[in-house]
C-alpha cells in the first residue's frame, strides 16, 4: 500500500519541526541585525515568509484549534501591494502535508480505521482589510490586526488506508482568515495569522461526505478543508523606486524651516524646529487658546497667554497649576485661596472655614473640642463633629434626622420611620422589620404570612416522626417527614422554630419530662445537620403537661406522644 504509516508520519513531522526551528533562528538574527527604518504609502510592496501548522477539517473529523489529531507543518509565501490605508491587494500560498486518522463507528465496509496523508499546496489572490487605517487604529500602530479574503487553486496528492489507495486532485479554493502584524519599524514586521482553506473538492481525504458513510464529527460536507496557522516575517520595499502616495521620484525640495512643507506651500515659513505643523506649515494650537503647542505648557487645555497657555479657572489671577484652591476665587497673596470667615486662615487650612477662630485651634473657636464651628456650650454633641442646624450633632446619612434621634443613622430614611427606610415597601420600617428585604405583613413583623397549607404541611411532617420505644433515637422511617420540614424551613429563612416534645401520662412524670426534652433535642440535631441555623431553633420538652387528647385510652395516649413545630418571627 502506498500509504505512509504513523511512525513515518511522526518522523516526517519531527523533521519539519527541526527545519522550522532553523528558520526561526535565522529570522530572529536578520531582524536583530536590521537597523533600516514596516507596508505603507512609502513602502508599498511587501514580501513575507511564514511557517506553521496545517490542521484538517472534513468528513473524517477535525484537528482545528489544536484539537486531538495529527498536526503537520507547512511553509508559506505572501505578496502584498498597498492600495490605500484600508486595503492591500494580495497573492499568497503555502505547502505542506495534511492528514488525519480515526475509527468510524457505523462503517459499512470492512475497514474501520481511516488514515490519510495528503501533500497539499494552494495559491490565492484577494484583498486584505487593515484596522490600522487611521479611522479604527493609527496608521503607525505597532499592533495592527487585519482580515483577508480571496480564492485560487488547490493541489493535493493523497495516500489513504483503503481503496483506492491514492488521489491526485486539482480544484478551486476559497480562503479567508485574520491575523495581526507586529510592526517593528517602517519596513519589518512579524505576522501571526490563521487562514481557512475551503477546497472545492471532497475526495482528497479519501472520504466523500455526500456518500452514506458514518462520519465521526457529524459533518456531511461537500468540501474538505484545512486551517493553516502561521508565524512569519514581512519586509516592505520601496516599489520601483517611488515614494509617497503619488509615487513620484524623489527630488530635493526647498523647505527653509525644515518643517516638512515645501516653501511654496508653507504659509508660516519661520516655524521653530521643535514645533509640529499642520498641512500648510503653521504651528498647531490644539486647544485654540492662541498659544502654539510647542510653547504651550498646557497644550490640551485652553488657557491664558499670560500663563503660557495654562488656565485660571476661578479667574483670581493664579493659574490652576499653582492655585491651592483652583475652583474657588481667592487672592494672589494666599495662592488663590479665600478666607471666608476673615480669621486670617485660608479656607483650605481652616477646619472651621465659616466661623472665625484661632490659628492655633485650626481656625476654630477656642472652646470647640470637635471643631465643627459651634462653641461647646452651645453644642449638644460637643465631642462629635456635627451640623449647625442640629445644634452640633451629626446626621451621618444626610436624611435630615440627627443621629441621636435616628434609628438607622447610617441609612437614609424618613421621619415617619424614625430615620429608617422601608426597603421592601410592606409598610413596616426596617428597624422593626424582621424581614427588611422581603415584603410581609405587620402581624408577622414585616415577614411573609405563613400560609394555611404550609401550616398543614408542618403538622403532617410532625405526625411522621417516630422514636424507638422509651428512647430518643429517631426511627429511619421518620427521615422523609423531617426532610420535608427542612425544605419548608429553608423557604422561611427569617422564621424561628420552636420544637416541642410531649409524652402521655404513663410512667414517672420526671422521666417523661426528661424523655420529651431528649426527643426534642434529637429533632433539633437533625435539623442542624441539614443546614438549619442554630439561632433559629429552640427545643423544649413538656413531658405530659400539655396533653392533646384523653390519656385514659390508648388512642388518646398515642396522640399525646408527639413532637410539634411552631414558626414565629
Amino acid at each position: 500500500m502506498a500509504f505512509q504509516d504513523i511512525g513515518y508520519i511522526k518522523k516526517h513531522l519531527n523533521m519539519i519541526k527541526n527545519r522550522l526551528k532553523t528558520v526561526i533562528v535565522a529570522m530572529t538574527t536578520v531582524l536583530m541585525a536590521s537597523t533600516s527604518f514596516a507596508q505603507n504609502s512609502e513602502y508599498k510592496l511587501g514580501v513575507g515568509l511564514n511557517f506553521g501548522l496545517r490542521e484538517y477539517n472534513g468528513d473524517l473529523g477535525s484537528a482545528m484549534f489544536l484539537a486531538k489529531g495529527t498536526k503537520y507543518g507547512g511553509l508559506g509565501l505572501d505578496l502584498g501591494y498597498y492600495l490605500s490605508p484600508s486595503f492591500d491587494i494580495l497573492g499568497w500560498g503555502s505547502t505542506g502535508d495534511v492528514g488525519y486518522n480515526t475509527y468510524l463507528q457505523d462503517e459499512v465496509d470492512p475497514y474501520k480505521l481511516r488514515i490519510f496523508n495528503t501533500r497539499t499546496a494552494e495559491w490565492n489572490f484577494g484583498l486584505r482589510y487593515k484596522l490600522n487605517n487611521g479611522r479604527i487604529l493609527n496608521e503607525d500602530a505597532k499592533i495592527a490586526p487585519f482580515v483577508q479574503l480571496g480564492g485560487g487553486v488547490f493541489y493535493g496528492h493523497g495516500s489513504v488506508s483503503f481503496n483506492p489507495s491514492s488521489y491526485t486532485v486539482w480544484s478551486g479554493n476559497f480562503a479567508g482568515g485574520a491575523g495581526i502584524n507586529f510592526n517593528l519599524n517602517s519596513r519589518w514586521s512579524i505576522r501571526l495569522q490563521s487562514i481557512y482553506n475551503l477546497t472545492q473538492n471532497d475526495i482528497w481525504d479519501g472520504e466523500a461526505g455526500t456518500e452514506n458513510h458514518a462520519i465521526t464529527n457529524g459533518l456531511k460536507t461537500a468540501h474538505d478543508a484545512y486551517l493553516y496557522t502561521s508565524i512569519g516575517f514581512n519586509y516592505n520595499f520601496n516599489a520601483l523606486g517611488t515614494t509617497g502616495s503619488g509615487g513620484k521620484s524623489l527630488k530635493k525640495v526647498k523647505d527653509d524651516d525644515s518643517d516638512g512643507i515645501e516653501n511654496k506651500y508653507d504659509e508660516c515659513k519661520n516655524t521653530p524646529l521643535e514645533c509640529d505643523v499642520d498641512s500648510v506649515g503653521c504651528p498647531i494650537d490644539t486647544d485654540g487658546d492662541g498659544v502654539i503647542d510647542c510653547e504651550d505648557k498646557c497644550p490640551k487645555v485652553k488657557g491664558e497667554k499670560m500663563f503660557d497657555g495654562c488656565p485660571d479657572t476661578d479667574a483670581d489671577g493664579v493659574q490652576d497649576s499653582e492655585d491651592l484652591c483652583p475652583k474657588v476665587k481667592g487672592s494672589v497673596a494666599d495662592k488663590g485661596c479665600p478666607d471666608t470667615d476673615g480669621d486670617g486662615l485660608t479656607d483650605n487650612l481652616d477646619k472651621c472655614p465659616n466661623t472665625p477662630g484661632l490659628k492655633e485651634n485650626g481656625g476654630c473657636p477656642a472652646n470647640d473640642k470637635d471643631r465643627d464651628g459651634i462653641e461647646d456650650e452651645k453644642d449638644k454633641c460637643p465631642d462629635v463633629f456635627g451640623l449647625k442646624e442640629f445644634d452640633g450633632c451629626p446626621d451621618s446619612d444626610g436624611d435630615g434626622i440627627p443621629n441621636s434621634l435616628d434609628k438607622c443613622p447610617n441609612t437614609a430614611g424618613s421621619a415617619e420611620g424614625e430615620g429608617c427606610p422601608d426597603s421592601d415597601g410592606d409598610g413596616v420600617y426596617d428597624h422593626k422589620d424582621v424581614c427588611p428585604t422581603v415584603a410581609g405583613v405587620l402581624e408577622n413583623k414585616g415577614c411573609p404570612e405563613i400560609k394555611a397549607e404550609v401550616k398543614e404541611q408542618i403538622a403532617l411532617a410532625a405526625k411522621g416522626i417516630f422514636f424507638e420505644s422509651g428512647k430518643d433515637i429517631i426511627k429511619a422511617e421518620s427521615y422523609p417527614s423531617l426532610d420535608d420540614l427542612v425544605l419548608i424551613l429553608k423557604g422561611y429563612k427569617e422564621a424561628k422554630v420552636a420544637i416541642e416534645g410531649h409524652t402521655d401520662s404513663q410512667g414517672v412524670d420526671s422521666k417523661n419530662l426528661t424523655l420529651s426534652q431528649q426527643r426534642a433535642d434529637a429533632v433539633k440535631a437533625y435539623l442542624l445537620r441539614n443546614g438549619i441555623e442554630a439561632s433559629r431553633l429552640n427545643a423544649t420538652g413538656y413531658g405530659e403537661t400539655k396533653p392533646k387528647a384523653d390519656n385514659s385510652n390508648a388512642a388518646g395516649r398515642a396522640q399525646n406522644r408527639r413532637v410539634e413545630f411552631k414558626l414565629t418571627y
